[in-house]
């Protein structure tokens, strides 16, 4: 009999397989909680204050799903920023939010794509 199917999240995958596949042209990796709290966090290089970054993208978050909900919209599962040669990359996925810096010489879809490799799926 099948009853459905559960999703585990496994966020030391996920940032391994990020962090292995974007090589250098990643600057940060962090996965916050929808509040943004750090939950894990990768810096290549350079110093940034992670729970800034973590409170300012999950207010974005809220702001965005806000707006989406007045004009009669699903919330949004990322958000994109181009600055100069960067990407700032932010992804909801259940209760957490995945949030990169990166060159902008990346494909987003393969961000996607690791990250979907990264999802275990079950059924039950």
């Amino acid at each position: 009999m099948y009853l459905g199917m559960t999703v585990l999240l496994d966020l030391d995958l996920i940032m391994n397989n990020l962090i292995e596949s974007l090589g250098t042209s990643v600057y940060f990796i962090l996965i916050t909680s929808q509040n943004g709290a750090v939950i894990k966090s990768y810096i290549n290089e350079e110093e940034f204050n992670k729970a800034s970054i973590s409170l300012n993208i999950s207010q974005l978050y809220e702001l965005a799903e806000e707006t989406a909900e007045a004009i009669g919209l699903h919330s949004p599962d990322f958000n994109i920023i181009h600055s100069e040669n960067y990407y700032i990359l932010s992804i909801k996925i259940l209760d957490n939010i995945v949030i990169l810096l990166t060159v902008d010489q990346i494909e987003v879809k393969d961000v996607f794509q690791t990250i979907n490799k990264s999802v275990n799926m079950n059924e039950i």
